[in-house]
């Protein structure tokens, strides 16, 4: 396939934004408006690589149409000579042709918590498009001649992951995770230290987003390499992301909208306590109706320590808020990859039915919401809820786990007698356990009635039992 060849066919381009959004609601909970601006751009940015690709498709064809009517009316041209011929005069009728714009790059920043969906939704977006994808850590980042990775390190990576294909890297996704630790420290009095691994890295990137050619090697490669060993890449179609928790950005938020007089008008208390409060870094895993993060301008990430020019570059910038307690009770059950479904297969594989109660869901969300991880929390406490049941259960004869309310609550407790054990039930016992599900899912929805009227709840634990079974 020559350079003036288009696109990759494997690459979705065809998709809108719409499927796109589709797409990722069905592996992210939330974050709706993050996830328009990532389709969009996402869209965008390919639906301007087609452009592109279109527009030297149709120049070859005319251009290859020219040559075929030169070389018939002129016998006397020798071969070599046209050969020479056919790639500048290409060159010079792709110059004079200046129907179409140039499209400028649509690179994203996605702003957010620790576990708030910014890995998740890049990797679910490159694996729907059908693109290379690479992550890059950027604390390990330094500028050129300094201990430490380069910048090319992106595209290295990258590359990699194309199997060494240049053509499919150049129409790639590189998502620079941590951007918030390249930001420029404050400096006070005279004496400073260069800063090689903040400024220093972000001028370093500066070139690489906006379009050059990076020349990288192989990574295991002996020291004596060929041509065909080394490897040009062109970064002016590749999609670059940075993503960071920037702790402490609201903080500036807030003192810009209480110097402009605004802060109140947006409805933020205006006390020195109450806004305290609210950028408190807990309070920064915690939403509220009107999140700071949600009236961020481009001035507040200067004064983070990004420099203007890497803000410039970034036309695209979405903030992730911090999951709600039902955000995360969802996020348990309902995705396609959700993390009780992953224990509820692992434990179908040695014959064995996992169940929670609705509100021992509820429960689990509230005690991973408190360690201020968001959705990685969730692994962490259901590794521990299960520990005991994946240790005894693949050589017993238990073939149904209950988890209610009680064990949740429990679990954590260091006296093994305060603790409410799982409730395990062998083959014959399936109508007892459906039994006990219905029963937890009725006490918590008709617990009024539980005196009142109990032979009511009697009557609708029975036909629960049925629907259930």
């Amino acid at each position: 396939m020559t350079a003036e060849s288009a696109a990759p066919s494997r690459f979705r381009t065809q998709l809108h934004p719409r499927q796109i959004k589709s797409h990722l609601d069905q592996f992210l909970i939330g974050q709706d408006r993050a996830k328009v601006v990532v389709s969009v751009a996402v869209f965008n940015h390919y639906q301007r690589v087609q452009v592109f690709d279109d527009r030297k498709e149709r120049l070859q064809r005319e251009f290859e149409t020219r040559l075929r009517n030169d070389l018939a009316a002129s016998e006397a041209a020798a071969s070599g000579h046209a050969v020479e011929h056919e790639r500048l005069s290409f060159q010079e009728h792709a110059d004079a042709s200046t129907d179409v714009s140039k499209l400028h790059k649509s690179n994203v920043l996605l702003l957010g918590p620790t576990g708030s969906g910014k890995t998740l939704m890049m990797q679910t977006v490159a694996k729907f498009v059908g693109v290379p994808f690479t992550i890059v850590d950027c604390t390990s980042l330094t500028q050129a001649g300094y201990v430490g990775e380069d910048v090319d390190i992106c595209i290295r990576r990258l590359l990699e992951n194309s199997d060494y294909d240049v053509q499919k890297a150049e129409f790639g996704i590189v998502v620079l995770d941590e951007c918030d630790k390249l930001a420029k420290p404050m400096r006070s009095g005279p004496f400073f230290s260069k800063d090689v691994a903040g400024e220093g890295v972000q001028q370093s990137l500066l070139q690489m987003i906006e379009g050059a050619d990076i020349t990288v090697k192989k990574s295991n490669a002996p020291a004596g390499l060929t041509s065909r060993e080394t490897f040009t890449v062109n970064t002016e179609n590749i999609l670059f992301i940075f993503s960071g928790a920037f702790v402490g950005l609201e903080k500036i938020i807030t003192e810009r909208l209480k110097r402009k007089g605004s802060f109140e008008s947006f409805g933020f208390r205006s006390n020195k306590q109450g806004l305290e409060e609210q950028t408190d870094i807990k309070n920064f895993f915690t939403p509220s109706n009107t999140h700071p993060l949600n009236l961020l301008e481009n001035e507040d990430l200067v004064a983070f320590g990004l420099i203007p020019e890497l803000v410039g570059r970034i036309p695209n910038v979405s903030p992730l808020l911090p999951l709600t307690e039902q955000d995360m009770a969802r996020i348990i059950t309902e995705p396609k990859n959700a993390i009780l479904r992953q224990y509820q297969q692992s434990f179908k594989m040695f014959g064995v039915e996992l169940k929670f109660t609705d509100r021992a869901i509820g429960w689990l969300a509230k005690m991973a919401l408190k360690q201020g991880t968001g959705a990685r929390g969730l692994k962490g406490v259901m590794a521990r809820l299960l520990l005991d049941v994946n240790y005894e259960l693949p050589e017993s004869s238990t073939k149904y786990v209950l988890i209610t309310e009680d064990v949740v609550k429990t679990f954590k407790m260091i006296n093994d007698d305060e603790k409410v054990k799982p409730f395990y039930y062998s083959r014959g016992q399936r109508l007892k356990f459906l039994d006990h599900l219905a029963s937890e899912r009725l006490q918590h929805e008709i617990k009024p009635n539980l005196i009142e009227e109990p032979v009511v709840v009697e009557e609708l634990v029975k036909k629960r039992v049925r629907s259930v079974n």
